[in-house]
């Protein structure tokens, strides 16, 4: 022991970190206030469940990382006594925590699972090691910082073995002695530079990762931010680092690079200027940056001060280049697959709407979309008195009639203008006959939700939208809506809230399962499909956002089909390329999103081809035109899961035209 020399350690380490840490944080102070501290105790089992528990690292298609680095954090939880004692020991020899004296039951439990850790923390550590330097995965950032830290662990693993077993090695006294003395010493130096190393980089997402976890965005994590456009001071998007929200900031802080929202990510996957890891480190980096002048803005009170000082930063596009901004479709695998819960996602957008509704530049295609839909209610801009056309001949009662019905078929825009989704409407009218469910549709009272506007970075016409929408549902007393667009059902039942509208909001797939396992549909086997393989795309804001990935399964078997799944299914679903808005917008870097779906559910279905079932207009848009690109259309077709049950239904209902 020296307690002079432990004293002067802990004060210089301690200190600098402290001052480190602070210096890091204290730009965040000068970014968009925003409130997590609300729904205290799904932040909580959050925290035990993802932080604690790192739920999300054991993941099959990860499970070796997975499993070296929940052993890493269990053992930095474990040896965090250890390192109280070790100082303590610095001071008094003999020095132990409460009820952890060598001479208790407690104490000699603890050590024994002490040692068992810190051997597993080692073997971890040459792991990661392993990985970095020899197999070197495509997805992890290849940098001397995080072979330094891995090098830190296995020091720190080492010296704690020698101090406690340098017996083991069969010196004489004098050499043991100095050996364990040589590693005392150097275990609290590491441990103290490990300490201060980690607010340099990107490894400060040992601190902050899991405050993160806590602050995360709670369900329904698909719902963008509603801005409020008509106050005083009003923001429309981001402009500047400053508009970031502390969340967002601190969210690039917790950034471990691990790589895994690459993996499934549409856009990086084939060539488009878009890892999110990078936007990270991008904003990480920048904040760093300008981090004097955001801690001048923050301590300046004067608006004409700020004013003045917030003209120094730099627009968030010298940061993130548009093209990166505008290559999303927020299928959201990046944030269903972030261990520490980074929300890309939203500032994407803001840059996106910062772009729309204050510089006024963006790609021409969306001021078509953006047009039909503030002048005809739709995408297409096909004119709104035609909305019903789809169904003349099927005798659909209309919400505005006023009779008693269990849903309201919400058509949706593809479903009311597509030549081909109107096929898919007419199928779930049929279904609904046939299982004796009452229903009406708005007809020409219905408009488009205003989900591609929105994403596309139009909130003003969104808002447009969704107040018109709203008012027109609350006004004919709907509760139950029925949807056959994931993105009508996203928008309905997850944004609609805040302006008002609460409605009980169900896809097609899932009252079809619902309605089969209650006995009121028991469809036939699907007529022609006898012998044909089948394979089932998961739309992203169907299984993705909103969790449904049971239910179009249990449509198709209950229609005699049993899907062969693709590699990339379920939750790993890969997106068609439409989401975000993009169903609207040319794709022109990189390869076709669709057309490496497509190429996937040819391997997957095999000769001679098949089916490619979905669930989404989009999705069955986009797969049936990947198909026809990659010149399949002759072996392989898209239908929609309504399409499949239907063709095992007796025609009296409403056959498909």
């Amino acid at each position: 022991m020296n307690p002079l020399l432990t004293a002067a350690l802990l004060l210089a380490g301690l200190g600098l970190f402290v001052y480190s840490v602070v210096t890091r944080l204290r730009p965040l102070l000068a970014l968009r206030r925003e409130d997590r501290r609300d729904r205290a105790g799904e932040r909580v089992g959050g925290l035990l469940r993802f932080g604690f528990g790192q739920k999300r690292l054991v993941d099959p298609e990860e499970l070796t990382a997975g499993i070296l680095h929940v052993v890493l954090f269990a053992a930095f939880l474990v040896l965090a006594l250890r390192t109280v004692t070790l100082f303590g020991v610095g001071f008094s020899a003999g020095f132990h925590l409460p009820l952890l004296g060598p001479g208790t039951a407690l104490g000699r439990g603890y050590d024994a699972v002490k040692d068992v850790v810190v051997w597993a923390a080692l073997a971890a550590a040459l792991g990661f090691l392993w990985r970095r330097l020899v197999t070197k995965p495509a997805r992890v950032t290849a940098s001397w910082e995080g072979t330094l830290v891995v090098g830190f662990i296995i020091v720190l693993m080492v010296t704690e073995i020698l101090f406690e077993h340098a017996a083991w090695l069969g010196l004489s006294a004098g050499a043991t002695a100095a050996l364990e003395q040589g590693s005392f010493w150097l275990h609290l130096v590491v441990i103290l530079l490990f300490l201060n190393f980690l607010p340099i980089g990107k490894h400060f997402h040992v601190i902050t990762a899991l405050p993160n976890v806590f602050f995360r965005r709670l369900p329904p994590e698909a719902r963008l931010s509603k801005l409020d456009l008509e106050s005083e001071g009003a923001r429309f998007g981001t402009a500047t680092v400053k508009d970031l929200s502390w969340k967002e900031g601190w969210d690039v802080y917790s950034c471990t690079e691990c790589g895994r929202c690459q993996t499934h990510c549409p856009t990086y996957v084939t060539g488009k200027p878009l890892s999110h890891k990078e936007v990270n480190k991008a904003v990480r980096k920048h904040l760093g940056q300008v981090g004097p002048t955001l801690v001048e803005l923050a301590a300046a009170t004067d608006p004409a001060a700020r004013e003045a000082i917030a003209a120094k930063l730099p627009p968030i596009t010298e940061v993130v280049a548009p093209e990166t901004a505008w290559a999303c479709t927020t299928c959201g695998w990046c944030e269903t697959a972030c261990p520490v819960f980074i929300e890309n996602i939203p500032r994407l957008i803001d840059i996106r709407r910062q772009a729309v509704q204050v510089d006024s530049v963006f790609p021409d295609e969306a001021a078509r979309i953006f047009k039909g839909i503030e002048t005809q209610g739709n995408p297409w801009g096909i004119g709104s008195n035609k909305r019903a056309e789809w169904c003349e001949d099927l005798a659909i009662p209309r919400a505005a009639d006023g009779g008693d019905y269990e849903y309201l078929f919400f058509v949706g825009c593809a479903g009311a203008f597509d030549d081909r989704q109107k096929k898919v409407s007419r199928a779930i009218v049929q279904i609904l006959r046939e299982a004796k469910v009452t229903f009406a549709i708005l007809g020409e009272e219905e408009t488009c939700t205003g989900d591609a506007a929105r994403r596309l970075g139009n909130e003003y016409l969104f808002q447009m939208q969704a107040t018109a929408l709203t008012e027109t549902l609350n006004g004919h007393g709907v509760k139950k809506i029925l949807v056959q667009c994931p993105h009508c059902l996203n928008t309905l039942k997850n944004e609609l809230p805040d302006f008002g509208g609460h409605y009980q909001v169900v896809h097609h797939a899932e009252l079809i399962a619902r309605l089969v396992a209650d006995g009121r549909l028991t469809p036939g086997k699907a007529e022609g499909l006898a012998g044909t393989a089948v394979t089932y795309h998961d739309p992203c804001y169907l299984a993705r956002w909103n969790g449904v990935v049971e239910a179009p399964r249990a449509v198709l078997a209950a229609a005699g089909v049993t899907p062969v799944e693709m590699p990339r299914s379920g939750r790993q679903g890969f997106c068609c390329g439409a989401g975000g808005g993009r169903m609207w917008l040319e794709e022109h870097l990189g390869t076709r999103i669709n057309q490496n779906r497509v190429n996937e559910a040819a391997e997957t279905l095999g000769a001679p081809g098949g089916v490619v079932a979905t669930a989404c207009p989009f999705c069955l848009t986009m797969v049936k035109d990947g198909i026809n690109e990659t010149g399949r259309e002759e072996t392989m077709r898209a239908m929609d899961l309504a399409e499949i049950v239907a063709l095992g239904l007796p025609r009296r209902a409403a056959p498909p035209a």
